[in-house]
């Protein structure tokens, strides 16, 4: 089975559709997150999925760059506490790690099913909490925007350029080494 093709697909990209997502395709897009690799099994991820009467709430907390996600008919919540991590020795924190391995898992399986999963950092912490009923000891690390493809013309301009670039990448050799750090690959 080749997911190469998937992880290739994958783009953040803004125009999504308002259409409501099925309560079936949620349930895959969060079973997909809830089977990422994490240390020592502790799933540490904590994910609302906002489709109802908390989203205006939580389309309050998006910055104005974020704007464009208020058309989404699905906001995901990925959040944990510092009792589900599995804290090292060394004081490696690695809730964050899984979280990201959690998110990617489902915008892979977005891509999969042909919608747009978007992440997000731009967003006032505070007020996604508020909005969704996040315990106090809790902290919304991401948002995931999830929806079908929708309507570009609703974007600013460097928004389109974004969506139809090429797609930019370091080169292998600037972020990868063999054997040791002053080998690149």
């Amino acid at each position: 089975m080749d997911i190469l093709t998937e992880i290739e697909n994958r783009r953040a990209l803004r125009a999504i559709a308002p259409e409501p997502l099925g309560e079936d395709q949620i349930e895959r897009l969060l079973r997909a997150a809830t089977l990422a690799p994490s240390c020592f099994n502790y799933q540490p991820w904590r994910l609302v999925a906002v489709t109802g009467d908390r989203l205006p709430a939580l389309r309050e907390a998006l910055t104005e760059g974020n704007k464009w996600a208020t058309r989404a008919p699905l906001i995901v919540v990925l959040a944990t506490k510092p009792s589900l991590d599995c804290r090292s020795d060394q004081g490696r924190d690695y809730a964050t790690f899984d979280l990201g391995l959690a998110a990617m898992s489902l915008m892979l399986q977005a891509t999969k099913e042909g919608l747009r999963a978007h992440p997000i950092a731009g967003y006032n912490p505070v007020k996604a909490a508020k909005a969704v009923g996040l315990p106090e000891d809790y902290t919304a690390f991401n948002l995931i925007i999830v929806g079908k493809p929708g309507d570009e013309s609703l974007l600013a301009e460097w928004q389109l350029e974004r969506e139809h670039g090429a797609r930019q990448r370091k080169a292998l050799s600037e972020v990868a080494f063999r054997d040791s750090w002053d080998r690149p690959w």
